[in-house]
Formats: C-alpha cells, sequence, structure tokens
C-alpha cells in the first residue's frame, strides 16, 4: 500500500518501511473525533428543540395567523404537485381558446380575491383546463394552481355557476387550507427540512401529490370556503347564487351510481346548500336576485359559456 511521501527528491530518499496508510492518513487525532460528534450532537439537538418550539407555537398560535410554510415554499410545493398533475392529466394547451376563455373568467375573480389575500405574493393564480369531458371537477393546489375539467365546462348552464365553483376553489387558496392540512400532516418535517437549510422538495413534495389527493377538506374549511367564494363572486360581478345553483345541479346528477367527482371532494348536503343561500341572502339581501340573468353571462371574456362548450365538444388542443 503506497502513500504519499513528500516533495523530496528521489535521490535523497531513504528507504524506508512506512506503515500502512490505514494508520497513516486515516486516522484523526481523538479530539477532532470527539469535537465532531458533539457538533453532530448539539446541531440535532438545537434541530429538535426548534421543530417543538415552532410546531408547539403553530398549534398555539395558528388561528393567529402563524403559518409555518411561507409564501416561496407554498409555491414550490405547488410547482410539484401541479408537475403530478400535468403527469397524470391531458392538459389543455395555454393558446387553446377554451384555455384562453378559462383564464379570462378567473381574471375579475382574482382581483376580487385580493380582499382577502394578496395573490401577487404567490405569483397570481396559474389557471389550466383538464382535457376531460367524463370529469367534473375543479380544484386548486398550494401556491395558486387552479384547476377546471372539460367535464364541469360541460355541465354549466351560465357562467356565474362557474364563476362560483372557481370562486369558492380560489377561496381556498386565499384561506391557506390545504397549506394547512400539509402543515399539521408534515409540520416537523418543513420545521427540520427549514432549520438545517433544505428544500421541501425532498422530503415533502414526493408524497404531497397522493395526501392532496386522499385528504378532503375539513367541514370548517368547506363552509369558509363557501363563505369568501361567494363574496369573491359577488365583488367580481357575478351572482353568488351560481355556486348554488351549479350544487343542486350536480346532486341532481347523482341520483343515480356515478357520484360527480367534484361532489366526492366537496360534499354538497341540501343543508349546506341551504346554509349557503341563507349567507347570500344575509350579506345582500335584494341586491341579488336569484335568476336574474343581468349577472348570469360571462365577463371580461371574448367567448360566451355556449360557444366554448361549442369548441370543447368539437375537439381541444393538448400539450
Amino acid at each position: 500500500m503506497l502513500c504519499c511521501q513528500g516533495s523530496r527528491p528521489a535521490s535523497s530518499r531513504k528507504r524506508t518501511n512506512p506503515k500502512p496508510c490505514s494508520s497513516l492518513a486515516l486516522k484523526e487525532p481523538r479530539g477532532s473525533i470527539m469535537n465532531a460528534k458533539k457538533n453532530r450532537r448539539r446541531l440535532w439537538l438545537w434541530t429538535a428543540v426548534v421543530s417543538g418550539f415552532v410546531v408547539g407555537l403553530y398549534a398555539c398560535g395558528g388561528g393567529l395567523g402563524f403559518s409555518l410554510i411561507s409564501d416561496q415554499q407554498e409555491v414550490e410545493i405547488g410547482t410539484g404537485v401541479d408537475q403530478e398533475i400535468e403527469g397524470t392529466y391531458a392538459i389543455v394547451n395555454d393558446n387553446d381558446p377554451v384555455a384562453v376563455w378559462a383564464r379570462d373568467l378567473v381574471r375579475p375573480l382574482e382581483t376580487a380575491s385580493t380582499a382577502w389575500r394578496d395573490p401577487a405574493d404567490i405569483g397570481g393564480f396559474k389557471v389550466e383546463v383538464i382535457a376531460d369531458d367524463e370529469l367534473v371537477n375543479a380544484f386548486a393546489a398550494p401556491g395558486g394552481f387552479t384547476y377546471i375539467s372539460t367535464g364541469l365546462i360541460l355541465q354549466a348552464t351560465t357562467c356565474a355557476e362557474i364563476a362560483g365553483v372557481m370562486s369558492h376553489e380560489l377561496a381556498h387558496v386565499t384561506e391557506r387550507h390545504s397549506v394547512k392540512n400539509i402543515e399539521e400532516a408534515y409540520g416537523v418535517s418543513v420545521v427540520t427540512s427549514w432549520f438545517l437549510g433544505e428544500g421541501l422538495a425532498t422530503e415533502v413534495i414526493g408524497g404531497l401529490y397522493s395526501f392532496l389527493q386522499s385528504t378532503t377538506y375539513s367541514q370548517e374549511h368547506e363552509a369558509e370556503a363557501d363563505d369568501v367564494g361567494l363574496q369573491i363572486a359577488y365583488a367580481a360581478g357575478y351572482n353568488p347564487y351560481g355556486l348554488v345553483d351549479f350544487f343542486e345541479k350536480l346532486l341532481a346528477l347523482s341520483g343515480g351510481a356515478s357520484v360527480p367527482t367534484f361532489l366526492s371532494s366537496h360534499p354538497a348536503t341540501q343543508d349546506r346548500i341551504n346554509d349557503t343561500g341563507q349567507k347570500i341572502q344575509q350579506l345582500y339581501g335584494s341586491k341579488v336576485v336569484r335568476g336574474s340573468t343581468q349577472t348570469y353571462d360571462c365577463m371580461n371574456t371574448s367567448l360566451q359559456l355556449a360557444d366554448v362548450q361549442a369548441a370543447i365538444r368539437a375537439g381541444v388542443s393538448i400539450r
């Protein structure tokens, strides 16, 4: 076994029998080993202390707006989830008229949502259309990534219905409902990754898509999204009864064996529909008339709903 013997000229080197490299090069002073072990113990001790402190603070102060996950980290999580979704579903091209229409429809809703949370903090809402005429669903991921299926668009009768659904999804983002679910499930991992200077990707994003798929919103979160969502729709100029109309339509459709996906992830009971209607009356009274056509048509879009539905049936372009 050979080791480096220095840089003396070959003629002046003495013939010796050096000890093996393992005993010369790899053996560290005892003090160095002990110091390294102490430093590692200190690091993990402080990590555990900070993790416990922050998680405890979150548990006690969650209602005060304290969050383990920053806006930037939320977008990082949402970007990872978006990549998983693009690998699962067929997504309509961004320049397809149907996708353009969906973004235009959401734009005034996004502006109205600023009263609850500034969309600029997460880079705005990113709206994508899933090309699946059989899927009746809409959902949102952390970081403002929002999705609607062509199947849901085909089921709607008015733009106010779709605006109500999308306002509901935007409200889940403004109120950070998915983020709160993640914090409750992954809190210690998030804090440990942050304290050690690691990105969230290795600790959280790997299994996050499956987690969000299998986790439904609590009744409290759904009620809050209904409340905030109808106010967003109204502030954007839409009749807030649109969401109520769409829920009733899906309940009628679910009378058969197949329950629309949107209902399975957003349970809509008659009590919930009644509560939403009562909330609209409490907030707006005679200002809002159910069935009024004035605030049911599409606004800020180049196409009306019937045109969009015809374009979907004719076939959309896929990424």
